[in-house]
């Protein structure tokens, strides 16, 4: 049995039965970036998804959605236009998405300045939820033409949550070890040393994340863009207790797989997760 058969489809499976959305490109190389709900393999957000999501999460007094295109494509570009080193950009992103941005909305009255909501915290479901396998993005002139991590997140259209599967084989013996350096190189965390010098990653998929996810469906472990390999954490427990009792996609005991998804992915836990659980600090010296 396959990577893809014991480690993918199982964690794809889970998401469905936990209400996502799921886009399985099946193995290989995509060819067609619109199956993955872009235009191009250059892009790392799912614009279309921002725009409608975020325009039908805001709506005026009488329930009706204003948001003009032209608002959109300047929110979404204080998202995608974010700069400064991976921790920073993340950082400002983390901003926007925890505070939501001003907008100047027309009134019977005049112009007043409203606040944008990125994310819906106070209605999860509200959100739009899209798992997709195989997000390729294409990397020119790197040490690769592009990178492809195995699942990859998205709320409303932003890649919280990038998840790479291994399983061993002829060609690796440590599949987790391995996993978490492959998740090191999509977001340019290893030292230059290592990659001779060159680009091996896409820093921009990673400006909105949450969680990095390792898994060989035995063992799964996360962390944040921060965190070393070495460091990375096994999820424990599932709540709210209500999924607790599931069923699991390959029948018999729950593996560190499930027990990870089902406690970070349910909808309201993972946008509980981004609205309350994340710390930016700075080390002295």
């Amino acid at each position: 049995m396959s990577e893809r058969t014991l480690v993918e489809l199982p964690l794809l499976q889970q998401l469905q039965n936990l209400d996502w959305s799921i886009i399985d490109q099946g193995e290989g190389c995509p060819s067609d970036p619109a199956k993955s709900l872009r235009k191009t393999f250059r892009e790392v957000l799912l614009k279309q998804v921002f725009f409608t999501a975020v325009r039908s999460i805001n709506r005026d007094p009488a329930g009706a959605e204003w948001l003009t295109d032209n608002d959109l494509e300047g929110v979404y570009q204080l998202v995608a236009g974010a700069k400064g080193t991976l921790v920073e950009a993340n950082k400002a992103v983390y901003e926007l998405l925890s505070k939501g941005v001003p907008v100047d909305r027309e009134t019977a009255t005049g112009k007043e300045s409203v606040t944008v909501k990125l994310i819906d915290f106070d209605n999860p479901t509200a959100n739009s939820f899209h798992a997709i396998n195989q997000f390729r993005i294409d990397t020119p002139g790197q040490v690769k033409d592009h990178i492809r991590p195995d699942v990859t997140l998205f709320i409303n259209g932003l890649p919280i949550v990038v998840i790479e599967a291994k399983e061993a084989n002829e060609f690796t013996s440590v599949p987790l070890q391995e996993g978490k350096t492959q998740l090191m190189r999509y977001a340019e965390r290893r030292p230059a040393d290592t990659k001779g010098g060159k680009l091996e990653g896409e820093e921009r998929l990673f400006h909105t994340n949450l969680f990095l996810v390792a898994t060989t469906g035995t063992e799964a472990v996360y962390g944040s863009i921060t965190t070393d390999p070495d460091d990375f954490q096994k999820w424990k427990s599932i709540m709210p207790a209500k999924y607790a009792q599931f069923q699991t996609p390959l029948g018999g005991p729950a593996r560190e797989q499930e027990v990870l998804v089902q406690g970070m992915f349910p909808k309201e836990t993972l946008v509980d997760l981004l609205q309350n659980f994340v710390l930016f600090t700075t080390k002295s010296g």
